[in-house]
């Protein structure tokens, strides 16, 4: 009897020990699931935590590379607003390396690219030799990217110990900002032409001295008159180049009248003496009010 209970007893025991241990098994599996599901996304954060981590340690490592040879590189492109940019930069140069030299600033044309765009100048002026060649050295030399096309030189006809200039060159603009610090600090480089180059090759160069012509005394005939203008003929002064063809310019006047020339037509004080498909540009000579002539220049200007 005693046996029996004894063993009803041990029985109930177990049974209530195997259910407890049921439930709390099933607790911990279930926590052991969440702990698991919690794991697996934590290990999928960190993955792309890695992944992010790596990519902006790869272009880090580009923009510094980038940043380097930009900081190295002898010639730069910065973002620009042209032409206004470079005029200034043109007349900070003359300004900071005291260069006598006057001139005037035409945009010939502009070309866009897919990164920059290419805008074409003429400086067309005067000045001393030594001056011109130094302005040429500076724009090859200093950081910032113009190339040179042309130039050309002739004697002043009014002063000899000046030269006539018309420098063709390109100049560039990037589209976009750069990712890397594209910021260029403007320094005027020191230049002298002997330590440069071993010698002064300007040294040797003397004003050229006229000859005094000798005086005849004779009775100097009294110059014709000249002919009177006729009324109505187009002033070049303060006209603008619209459009060009292969034989025809075609000009705004100062009152917004547009009118259309050959070369060798009459104008005011002066004559049409050529017309430039080529460089957009038409060429007048013009009387003086002491009697001698000048050469103007008209190109088309871009907006």
């Amino acid at each position: 009897m005693y046996a029996k209970r004894n063993s009803l007893t041990i029985l109930a025991v177990l049974l209530l020990l195997s259910g407890v241990g049921f439930f709390w098994y099933r607790s911990e599996a279930r926590e052991l699931e969440r702990v698991s599901s919690q794991n697996k996304d934590l290990n999928v954060r960190l993955r792309g935590s890695q992944e992010v981590a790596e990519t902006l340690a790869m272009i880090t490592a580009q923009r510094d590379t980038l940043q380097r040879r930009w900081e190295k590189a002898p010639k730069k492109i910065l973002m620009t607003e042209e032409p206004a940019f470079s005029l200034s930069y043109i007349n900070w140069l003359i300004r900071m390396h005291n260069l006598s030299l006057d001139f005037d600033f035409y945009l010939n044309d502009k070309k866009a690219n897919s990164e920059f765009t290419v805008f074409s100048y003429t400086l067309n002026g005067e000045g001393d030799y030594r001056n011109i060649c130094t302005l040429v050295w500076h724009i090859t030399q200093n950081p910032l990217l113009y190339r040179i096309k042309n130039v050309t030189l002739k004697r002043s006809e009014n002063d000899p110990k000046l030269v006539n200039f018309i420098i063709m060159f390109e100049g560039y603009s990037m589209n976009k900002e750069w990712e890397v610090n594209s910021e260029v600090a403007m320094t005027a480089l020191p230049f002298n032409w002997e330590m440069e180059f071993g010698r002064d090759a300007f040294a040797s160069l003397m004003p050229v001295e006229r000859k005094p012509e000798p005086k005849v005394v004779s009775a100097e005939p009294k110059a014709p008159p000249k002919p009177k203008e006729p009324p109505g003929l187009f002033d070049p002064e303060g006209a603008s180049l619209v459009a060009i063809t292969n034989d025809r310019a075609y000009l705004r006047a100062s009152d917004g009248k547009v009118v259309s020339l050959r070369a060798g037509d009459q104008v005011r004080r002066g004559r049409m003496t050529r017309l430039d498909p080529q460089r957009n540009q038409v060429e007048f000579m013009l009387e003086t009010e002491n009697g001698g002539s000048r050469l103007l220049q008209l190109n088309i200007e871009y907006n």
